[in-house]
């Protein structure tokens, strides 16, 4: 009788210890992972997922709130820290974040999405080096990694390995059809290759399924150009400026709106657009050399003068507007103004200047 009691009492208070731990009341404990080791992140995943939503929005004062308590109650949480480190990194405490990555994997050493923020940290950095080895890591633990094949293909891309650049992006896109980044990329790579359709084919996919990437609009815009297609051209970009804000921002569509414009001989509305360009890509030769060229068939000579010989201090390393480029602008504008002897010396210049001709065909 005593027996069967003591076993009843036993009993119920293991289920009253249950239910007490799984409400929250009391933590759990001695839960272990697949590997039989305590896991000290049983039970987080709901706080987990409610500070990375927080942090995908931009709240980062959310994500803190969140995650500290949890840093203080599971130190020995491998992804807290791993989330906590995304956080530090998207305020710019660069030291911090890797520190904090580097315990993250320590801890917790087979969880792939580490490795691929880590990576993606690195890559952001311009520790590329360091970024391939985490993210071939994070595939060698998750091979079917969309994220991970995307990154991996943007810095097979920066090696110059086209190919295999393009075989991890399509893979990407395989696993994951709904997904626009590897479209986006894939785009990018075909549109550094010249090969067009192509790139106009993976542009158009892209916008089709994240409509709020200005980005998208302007490479597309970009490539119906070169195709001819100038009507659809003009119609991308005009969608593209409708969508051009939030964290996509793409600084240069005005640019390259306003320069089809240009090229279309609608000047006033091009100028809106270049004029805005300025503004935002202050420190980019481009913009300069465009709205001078534009000054200049306005017949403003004065405001030419200046865009040019602003181009002309500004450093072009990609060689997309070269040297040659502006002496010739400034040389016409100056024959303009009567300063002819400047017009000559300028001239001379553009006769001379070097042409970066392997520099230019990478662009």
């Amino acid at each position: 009788m005593i027996g069967s009691l003591t076993k009843r009492v036993t009993f119920g208070l293991a289920l009253a210890l249950f239910a007490w731990a799984h409400s929250g009341l009391i933590e759990p404990v001695a839960y272990t992972d697949q590997k039989g080791k305590p896991d000290a992140c049983f039970g987080l995943e709901k706080q987990l997922s409610s500070a990375e939503q927080a942090l995908t929005r931009g709240d980062v004062d959310q994500a803190d709130r969140l995650l500290l308590p949890l840093q203080s109650s599971r130190p020995e949480c491998g992804q807290v820290l791993a989330v906590l480190a995304r956080l530090r990194a998207s305020q710019k405490n660069v030291n911090e974040a890797e520190q904090l990555f580097l315990r993250a994997i320590a801890l917790s050493p087979d969880d792939p999405d580490t490795y691929f923020y880590f990576s993606q940290f690195s890559f952001d950095q311009g520790v590329y080096l360091r970024a391939y080895d985490l993210v071939d890591k994070a595939l060698s633990l998750k091979s079917e990694y969309p994220e991970a094949l995307i990154l991996k293909g943007q810095m097979l891309a920066m090696r110059g390995e086209p190919v295999a650049a393009r075989k991890s992006l399509e893979e990407a896109c395989r696993i994951a059809p709904n997904n626009a980044e590897p479209h986006f990329q894939l785009g990018i790579l075909f549109d550094n290759s010249k090969l067009n359709r192509e790139a106009v084919e993976q542009f158009r996919i892209s916008v089709a399924l994240r409509p709020s990437d200005p980005r998208a609009y302007d490479y597309l815009g970009l490539n119906l150009e070169v195709l001819g297609e100038t009507r659809e051209a003009a119609t991308t970009y005009k969608r593209g400026l409708l969508v051009n804000k939030g964290p996509l921002f793409d600084y240069f569509l005005d640019y390259n709106y306003g320069r089809f414009l240009l090229k279309g001989r609608r000047l006033q509305e091009s100028k809106v657009h270049l004029d805005r360009a300025v503004s935002l890509a202050p420190e980019t030769r481009a913009v300069y050399y465009e709205r001078g060229k534009l000054n200049l068939i306005l017949g403003d000579y004065q405001q030419a003068r200046r865009d040019a010989e602003q181009a002309a201090k500004l450093q072009d390393p990609s060689g997309f507007v070269l040297d040659l480029q502006v002496y010739y602008l400034l040389s016409t504008i100056y024959s303009h103004l009567g300063e002819h002897e400047l017009a000559r010396q300028y001239a001379e210049l553009s006769k001379t200047a070097r042409i970066p001709i392997q520099d230019r065909a990478r662009n």
